[in-house]
């Protein structure tokens, strides 16, 4: 309804519109051409005080070059120049080989050049605070020079505008003389620009003003089309807010009350005609029930998968350390100490694969990952404690920031620090430092750093060459680049993190 009676009004409020903004050029056309009319006069009137001003001089200039210096000519003229304008301006007039004759009191003018070999040459002054003239004979010599101040050339030039909000100034190229500034501007309304030559169109004239305002009758007129149609609407908008979205609304409340887990949806009583309202509603307290029932489905299968997982993690975890113990039993009954030496090699790696599964298993509810800093942490300890009699001293030391990895980075992590503490405990290291440093947003510097791990400390050619095969298989499994430091027996390399975890 409210569409309709929209479209209806709208070639109405579409002939108001074009009626008044019609109205508006039309003003607007009738104070431009106003405006342009005054200013032609007021252009008229600098270039008849410049005609003047130039006759006179020419008129007098063939006299001042004849006469003496002291006959008067030249005086009486500057006082013919001065009483024969509207306003006030300063002249000089040169006599023979273009030196000074006479001059208005304080007066001391520059010469101009005469590119050219013109005969006049008009310019406002680079500051703009006066209008300039300059007459020259056919020889191209000076015979006067004028000048008349911008604030005499405001009085006569005036527009008499009644809001007096308008510019008026004088240009030539870049330079500008500020005749008048009022205007204020109205980013509603509209600019009106105009300009007439000045000096033989060497300069021009120009005018700023507002254009004629919209009258407060074109305003409503406007605005009636408008009215009406918010009236019509107010109307609609009650009819629709009492019938339809105000039991909508009490239908949304009860919808946004509605909890995981209630049996049902407790829909108020609906008072309106329209009975799609009342289905509708019915149609949610079904969804309701449907959702509920299969929540509890997916609640139940979330557990059992849960449970499962925990199961499995919890298996594997016990399996390790049973082939951990296993280990530990052959070494104690190994034939030689070679023998003893590889089951605890092996003893190590074992445990350090069950240390990220007991990890994983404990951040398991949270999957967050598998936290670094207790791994390593648990995973020293497990070194320490597994150290052959030569390392029994051997301190490590931590040096980490709380980070989780993936399981696969943590697996991967855990065998490169066992691989490095194992070779520094085989070549006598006094200590071992584990470090692992923030690098950016996405990756973390991991770094293993003992003496042992120096180029100058011998572990044996064939130790060592398996040490760099494994450690650089694992660096790449971490998609990393491992470097190494020999002269500090550093090695450290970057690796992807998930995020970073409380101190």
């Amino acid at each position: 309804m409210l569409l309709i009676l929209s479209l209806g009004l709208l070639p109405l409020g579409l002939v108001a519109i074009l009626a008044s903004v019609e109205s508006a050029r039309t003003n607007s056309a009738e104070r431009a051409g106003q405006i342009a009319s005054r200013l032609s006069i007021r252009a008229d009137r600098i270039n008849d005080m410049l005609t003047r001003s130039a006759g006179t001089i020419r008129a007098s200039a063939a006299a001042i070059s004849l006469a003496p210096i002291d006959s008067g000519i030249c005086e009486h003229t500057l006082l013919r120049l001065e009483r024969m304008q509207r306003t006030t301006g300063r002249f000089a007039l040169f006599g023979p080989a273009g030196a000074m004759r006479c001059a208005s009191p304080g007066y001391a003018p520059a010469v101009p050049a005469n590119p050219g070999h013109l005969r006049s040459m008009v310019t406002i002054s680079d500051d703009g605070s006066a209008l300039r003239f300059a007459l020259f004979n056919d020889e191209g010599a000076l015979e006067g020079i004028g000048e008349f101040p911008r604030e005499e050339l405001a009085r006569l030039t005036y527009v008499p505008e009644p809001t007096g909000d308008f510019d008026l100034s004088l240009r030539q190229g870049k330079r500008t003389m500020v005749l008048r500034s009022g205007y204020a501007g109205n980013p509603m309304g509209r600019m009106i620009e105009t300009s007439a030559p000045v000096a033989g169109g060497g300069m021009l004239m120009q005018a700023r003003l507002a254009a004629t305002p919209i009258s407060a009758a074109e305003i409503l007129m406007i605005l009636l089309p408008i009215l009406m149609c918010l009236f019509v609407a107010a109307i609609g908008w009650g009819i629709v807010h009492r019938l339809l979205l105000k039991p909508l609304v009490r239908m949304q409340r009860a919808v946004a009350a509605y909890q995981p887990g209630d049996r049902h949806l407790d829909l108020p009583s609906l008072s309106t005609p329209a009975r799609e309202i009342g289905e509708l509603g019915l149609a949610f307290d079904r969804v309701t029930q449907t959702v509920a029932r299969h929540e509890a489905e997916l609640e139940a299968g979330i557990e059992r998968q849960k449970r499962l997982v925990r199961e499995v993690h919890h298996r594997v975890k016990n399996n390790l350390q049973v082939v951990a113990s296993l280990l530990n039993l052959h070494a104690r009954g190994a034939a030689s100490e070679d023998v003893a030496k590889a089951y605890a090699s092996i003893q190590r790696r074992v445990d350090a694969l069950a240390v990220v599964h007991r990890n994983h298993y404990a951040e398991l509810e949270e999957n967050r990952g598998v936290a670094l800093k207790p791994l390593i942490s648990e995973l020293a300890a497990n070194l320490r404690a597994t150290a052959p009699a030569s390392a029994a001293r051997m301190a490590i030391r931590l040096d980490l920031e709380p980070y989780y990895v993936t399981q696969d980075v943590a697996v991967s992590v855990a065998f490169l620090i066992t691989e490095i503490v194992e070779f520094a405990m085989l070549c006598g290291a006094p200590w071992v430092l584990i470090a692992l440093d923030e690098e950016n947003d996405y990756r973390a510097r991991l770094a293993v750093e003992s003496p042992s791990l120096a180029a100058d400390v011998d572990c044996g050619a064939a130790v060592s060459e398996r040490f760099e095969r494994v450690v650089t298989g694992l660096s790449r499994q971490l998609r990393s680049t491992l470097d190494r430091d020999p002269a500090t027996g550093r090695y450290a390399l970057d690796i992807a993190v998930l995020e970073k975890g409380p101190l």
